[in-house]
């Protein structure tokens, strides 16, 4: 038997998916059991509200529950050894006029091929990253603490069967032992207050099967340990891993932050983890861990030897039920930490079972409100699963105006992260959004755009001081910290232009899928804008009258000694390109900005071709879909017929670098594989299962990087976007134009409800047979709707109604039908 599985579970609830007569079929609930012990907090169960995050993990004798929050950073940044950054001009005459050859990371010596009057100065900006990231371990995100029950510990043959309700948002899990003895606990996290809720029961305790004489049967202890010596930890983490990674930090530089205390408040014992003061939290960043039970005595363990703040939950010794809380308030709530502990201890002053109860069904409700955006069947329950596994951790871990992750999930971080824990804008940061709007998630979807306002604060300075342009200039790295000052000021990494193109996309692609002009006036276009106008300013006129980019590496090159290699790169202009075409739409819809809109037309008109060369010319669909396209989504072209066999292995294959160690870039390469239609659905569909089957942790989540290469760094980020191209395979809409199941294998069922498309549009369809069985789609802005017809012989159109509509096909082969907003309409089969 399967110890980790996803059971789907039917129950009678509406909206899953369409029958071929275009009826609702019945909704799965879907629940995640373990049976196998899960030891390491990355692997454990999720719960959260999407600030909040809790992973539950066990110990030889406990259940733990280890606490995650976005905000909790340690946001000191020591730039005492870093050089000045550089300004655009001086990297460009490095480039240029001196030949600077160095490789992307540093570690070994740059060299000017040309000579340098200022070798030094040379070698300290040409060190791939400055001191602040290579030798300092902080900025990063910090574990929060844990609350551990104590088992029984002389129960022998206890077992432990965990059973998550994806659909439900809680956690159940029954601890049972050959004795007969059964501890059950119900575990969830309320969208309001930050808390978690455990109920506990002990059943068949009796002086049958007791053991023990002094201490309660069950008891709880609440702790933040000491941060540890960052030497200690490094040489810890290789010996455990074999990776380096941080044992190139300057010791002699690096402190520990502040001892964790335990404190009384308003007469609780709370533990408390102080931060010292930054730009962003100018009085120090500060959270509590304060404890709640229905019947518990709270004791203060004296840990002070090893710098630990700990707390002891103990029930009266006869008690067999009960109740946890533990409120996690942070400088982020309203009015600071202690005014959410208030609000807390408030709320369960008079009648407190019934205020946990309440809490207890708006978690359910909330996860049911969640849930009720999308669905999706699959007759292969393996991708099934994947899909309502991953959003759940989404769900648990992001919303919108709270601090999202960076590369590890907060419940899972270790002590000090790889890269910082930081948000990468090459895609890392970007990946786990891509298939939100899809999914028609907006709320988790809106989240990339509150880490993106640290950016954009850091890239107006950079731009102003760096570039000498309007705008921003997005970098490479980043944290949710005010910035004083370019946090990546060396190169080559520190100097990427594409970077701005890449982050700005997603601002654009918003308003694509809502349609929601109030939101790109107030938050998109400026954006957007900004971005452009960094690009109006950076591109320069030559002598052949087109505006050229120099100098800007793309992927993450070294510098080569060759200006031609940092000229009018791909990647660059491709991004550029994109970025101008969105400022110029988003523009015209709001009918702001008529005189950057002309220049920024001049530029798109007049920019250079990649590397110098020209562009291809394309007409019709095939200008249409490569320009929509995204150029992180690489080359978009019209659909292709579905071959009439599938002929070769799956992709990714065995042997390959996402297959051997490194699935976390599995995304970007199979949305551009299904954007450029390069590969048939059999093998995407098998090299998809093969992905999830060796690189799926217990929790449902697919692992990024290898723990054989990087150790338990923590759950990895990035391959949340794994969904992006499974709904990519069930619906398109880059350009403007649905296609239904365009990449789906032929003998798979699968259907979806409500996912949206670009245009406002949600979509609902079936699969089988090797053909859609039936399709609606709801306008909810009204205004043209255009599809390729999922069937050979054309389509038909009716209204909700029942009522017949025209629908008329263009020689391109694209139909479409006006709409309006509201309404329904249902695709049926001539």
């Amino acid at each position: 038997m399967n110890p980790r599985s996803l059971i789907p579970i039917l129950i009678l609830l509406p909206a899953a998916c369409l029958s071929e007569e275009g009826t609702t079929a019945l909704m799965k609930a879907h629940v995640l059991t373990v049976t196998d012990p899960i030891t390491e907090p990355e692997d454990g169960l999720l719960l959260g509200n999407g600030d909040l995050s809790v992973s539950v993990y066990q110990t030889r004798d406990r259940i733990v529950w280890r606490f995650g929050k976005g905000d909790v950073w340690d946001r000191r940044f020591d730039a005492s050894d870093d050089p000045k950054p550089p300004h655009i001009e001086e990297i460009a005459h490095g480039i240029r006029d001196e030949g600077w050859k160095c490789p992307p990371y540093g570690g070994a010596e740059a060299v000017a091929l040309h000579g340098t009057d200022n070798p030094e100065r040379m070698k300290e900006l040409c060190s791939g990253a400055p001191a602040s990231y290579t030798k300092r371990p902080y900025p990063c995100p910090k574990p929060v603490g844990e609350l551990a029950l104590q088992l029984p510990p002389d129960l022998a043959g206890l077992t432990v069967r965990q059973e998550l309700n994806i659909e439900q948002g809680v956690l159940r899990i029954v601890c049972s032992s050959a004795r007969g003895v059964e501890l059950r606990l119900t575990c969830c996290v309320p969208p309001t207050p930050n808390a978690l809720l455990v109920r506990w029961e002990l059943a068949n305790w009796t002086d049958g099967t007791r053991i023990g004489n002094t201490k309660p049967p069950v008891w709880f202890s609440l702790r933040r340990w000491a941060d540890p010596d960052a030497r200690a930890f490094a040489q810890e983490f290789f010996a455990e891993s074999r990776h380096g990674a941080f044992l190139g930090m300057d010791f002699a530089k690096v402190t520990p932050l502040p001892p964790p205390t335990v404190r009384a408040l308003d007469g609780v014992h709370v533990v408390e983890q102080t931060f010292p003061p930054d730009p962003t939290f100018p009085n120090g960043f500060r959270y509590l861990l304060a404890p709640f039970a229905s019947a518990a005595a709270v004791e203060s363990v004296d840990l002070s030897a090893v710098g630990e703040a700990r707390l002891h939950l103990l029930p009266p010794k006869e008690t067999t039920s009960g109740w946890v809380v533990v409120a996690v308030p942070s400088s982020s709530a309203e009015g600071g930490a202690e005014a959410g502990f208030g609000r807390v201890k408030t709320a369960l002053a008079t009648e407190p079972e019934q205020q946990v109860a309440r809490w207890e069904e708006a978690a359910r409700r909330d996860a049911a409100e969640f849930w009720s955006h999308s669905a999706v069947e699959i007759g292969d329950p393996l991708l099934e699963n994947l899909w309502y596994e991953t959003y759940h951790a989404r769900r648990c871990t992001t919303r919108a105006g709270k601090t999202p992750p960076g590369l590890f999930l907060p419940s899972t971080v270790r002590d000090f992260s790889h890269w910082h824990g930081d948000y990468h804008t090459n895609y890392n940061y970007q990946q786990p959004y891509w298939g939100d709007y899809t999914a028609n998630q907006q709320e988790l979807g809106d989240a990339y755009f509150t880490g993106m306002s640290y950016f954009l604060q850091m890239g107006k300075l950079i731009a102003e001081k760096y570039y000498g342009t309007r705008g921003v200039f997005i970098q490479l790295s980043g944290y949710p910290i005010k910035a004083e000052e370019d946090a990546l000021g060396a190169v080559p990494m520190g100097r990427m232009a594409y970077m701005t193109g890449w982050a700005a996309n997603p601002y654009w692609w918003r308003y694509l899928y809502t349609k929601d002009e109030k939101w790109l006036r107030a938050v998109g276009y400026p954006a957007l804008r900004d971005c452009a106008l960094f690009y109006l300013d950076f591109m320069k006129k030559g002598d052949d009258g087109l505006y050229h980019v120099f100098p800007s590496n793309q992927g993450e090159d070294g510098f080569t000694g060759d200006p031609k290699d940092y000229t009018d790169r791909p990647q660059g202009m491709r991004h550029l390109r994109y970025c101008l075409r969105s400022a110029i739409q988003a523009s015209e819809a709001l009918d702001v900005d008529a005189d950057l809109r002309a220049q920024w037309r001049d530029r798109l008109d007049h920019a250079a071709g990649d590397d110098g060369k020209p562009l291809p010319e394309r007409e019709g669909l095939a200008k249409l879909f490569f320009e929509a396209n995204p150029p992180e989504f690489g080359d978009g072209r019209p659909p292709v017929p579905r071959p009439a066999k599938s002929a070769g292995a799956p992709w990714p294959g065995a042997g390959e670098w996402l297959d051997l160690w490194y699935a976390g870039q599995y995304p970007v390469c199979a949305m551009s594989a299904l954007r450029g239609g390069g590969l048939d659905p059999e093998r995407l569909y098998a090299g998809l299962r093969r992905i999830i089957e060796r690189w799926r942790h217990p929790n449902g989540l697919i692992w990024a990087m290898s723990v054989a290469d990087y150790g338990h760094a923590g759950a990895w980020t990035e391959t949340l976007g794994v969904c992006a191209p499974l709904q990519e395979m069930m619906l398109q809409s880059f350009g403007g134009v649905l296609r239904l199941f365009p990449a789906w294998p032929a003998e798979v069922p699968g259907s979806f409800k409500t996912l949206r498309a670009e245009g406002a549009f949600l979509v609902s369809a079936s699969w089988a047979d090797a053909s859609v069985k039936a399709a609606e789609i709801l306008s909810e802005r009204g205004g043209p709707c255009r599809l390729f017809s999922p069937w050979p012989e054309g389509l038909r159109l009716e209204a909700a109604n029942g009522q017949p509509v025209a629908v008329a096909r263009a020689e391109d082969g694209v139909w479409s039908f006006p709409t309006a907003a509201g309404q329904t309409y249902r695709l049926l089969r001539p």
